[in-house]
C-alpha cells in the first residue's frame, strides 16, 4: 500500500511539474555558488549574435554551462536575442550563481548551471 501511494505521488508530482511549465528560478546544481557569475556570463556570451538557434544548444565557460532549451517546438532565435534572455537571471531575478529564465509561455528557458567536464553542444556547434 505504501509503495503504491509513493508511486502515485511521484506520478502526480511529475505530471503537475510538466503541466506547470518552466519557470524563473535561482536553482541549480549543488555545486553552484555565488562566485560563478563571471563564468556563467562568459558562457552565455559565447552564443554568436548573428547565428539563428532553433534546437537545444549549450555553451560552456569553465564549469558553467549556458543552455537554451524548450519542451516543445523551438522558436528560431538569434544569439543576440538569447543573450538578452539570460540577463534577467542576474538582473530582475537576483540570482548570484545558477538559475533559469522561462519564456515563450513557459515552454522554453535559458538556464545557467554548474557542469564539470562539459562541452558545447547543439547546432551550430
Amino acid at each position: 500500500m505504501v509503495k503504491t501511494l509513493t508511486s502515485l505521488f511521484i506520478v502526480v508530482a511529475t505530471l503537475s511539474g510538466a503541466l506547470a511549465g518552466l519557470s524563473d528560478n535561482c536553482h541549480g546544481s549543488y555545486f553552484c555558488n555565488k562566485g560563478m557569475g563571471d563564468l556563467c556570463t562568459g558562457a552565455f556570451n559565447r552564443f554568436t549574435d548573428s547565428t539563428i538557434y532553433s534546437d537545444y544548444t549549450s555553451r560552456v565557460n569553465g564549469k558553467c554551462t549556458a543552455i537554451y532549451r524548450c519542451t516543445g517546438k523551438y522558436p528560431q532565435l538569434s544569439g543576440a536575442a538569447i543573450k538578452n534572455l539570460f540577463k534577467p537571471i542576474y538582473g530582475g531575478q537576483g540570482c548570484q550563481g545558477c538559475g533559469s529564465h522561462a519564456f515563450n509561455s513557459g515552454n522554453c528557458e535559458v538556464a545557467l548551471n554548474y557542469c564539470a567536464d562539459c562541452l558545447d553542444s547543439g547546432n551550430p556547434n
